[in-house]
């Protein structure tokens, strides 16, 4: 197994860069930084991590905050969870789940996700000398990672309109965040673009589930006229294809369909779901990856970033037939 010694040896550096590469990493040069990582990587060096948490004083533990009003076994949260996972492993760090503000345990930083709109100005409160990265875009001074919501609204009503469809409906989650905020904002942006001007009775604001997007898509479909209905997510749509179904609206020939999130649900759909996916497991690495730096470079500038969704084409979308 390599030494620190021939680490240093490999990368043309002194044993002292080296431990500083593993302790106190914002003090080596970034070039050098990362051509010394290369050669640990290269010989299978593993830094004894007990060891650096002694002389750190660090606990190499993130906790990663998920409310006590989500459920933990959700898709959504368990693919994000994943990708947090697999790149703290990457950085030799392990994590804790936490559900609540008091947790009695130490660690070395904070991945937030699940606050409501304003919540975050909070943390700073709660959490003050804890380095934090959030799931979600803000305006508080914080490092975030969210998915573009706004792009993905955006992208799944001009599919439709591509699709020839001008009377497009809209469920907007009623919940107290930004992510439904943005897909609104999105579905306007595509409207405006195309020319074609809002009816608010053709939005619908609904729960974040299946049962209350069927029940209130039962009216919306017989009440108003449709030819598509934009989903705020995955969930609500799969209530909408019931209530098509129930209303003898046939999907995709009567009624268009977009829903939005992509993991797993789309696929058990029939017809399965055309939606907008978002790469939960990518923005996971993202918030675990920017934990990391925030904790070895405190003095770093906040890092803030949207990741893009893209549009999955399935079953339940297609042109609008002359005769709609």
């Amino acid at each position: 197994m390599a030494t620190m010694k021939d680490v240093a040896k490999l990368a043309g550096v002194s044993i002292i860069t080296v431990s500083r590469v593993i302790n106190s990493p914002q003090l080596v040069k970034e070039s050098t930084r990362q051509k010394v990582k290369r050669v640990m990587e290269e010989t299978g060096f593993i830094p004894n991590q007990t060891a650096k948490a002694l002389v750190s004083n660090q606990t190499r533990t993130i906790h990663i905050m998920i409310p006590e009003s989500h459920d933990i076994s959700d898709p959504f949260i368990m693919t994000l969870v994943s990708g947090v996972a697999s790149q703290l492993s990457k950085e030799y760090y392990s994590f804790l789940i936490r559900r609540d503000w008091e947790f009695p345990y130490r660690c070395d930083g904070v991945i937030i996700m699940g606050l409501n709109l304003g919540q975050e100005q909070e943390i700073k409160q709660k959490l003050p000398h804890t380095p934090c990265v959030l799931f979600g875009q803000t305006e508080a001074e914080l490092d975030w990672v969210d998915i573009d919501n706004r792009k993905g609204g955006y992208l799944a009503t001009k599919h439709l309109i591509e699709q020839g469809h001008r009377e497009i409906g809209f469920l907007k989650i009623d919940e107290p965040k930004r992510f439904p905020i943005d897909r609104y904002q999105g579905y306007l942006d595509a409207l405006t673009e195309a020319g074609i001007p809002l009816d608010e009775s053709l939005v619908c604001t609904v729960k974040n589930s299946e049962e209350d997007g069927f029940q209130k898509s039962l009216a919306f479909i017989e009440q108003r006229r449709m030819t598509a209905i934009f989903a705020s997510n995955d969930a609500t749509a799969l209530g909408v294809l019931r209530a098509a179904r129930k209303c003898n609206r046939k999907v995709p020939e009567e009624l268009s369909v977009v829903g939005f999130d992509g993991l797993f649900l789309d696929q058990i759909a029939d017809p399965r779901l055309t939606t907008i996916h978002q790469p939960i497991f990518e923005v996971g690495e993202h918030l675990a990856a920017q934990m990391v730096r925030r904790i070895e470079l405190p003095d770093h500038e906040l890092l803030q970033r949207l990741v893009e969704p893209k549009l999955v084409e399935r079953e339940t979308v297609q042109k609008k037939n002359v005769g709609q």
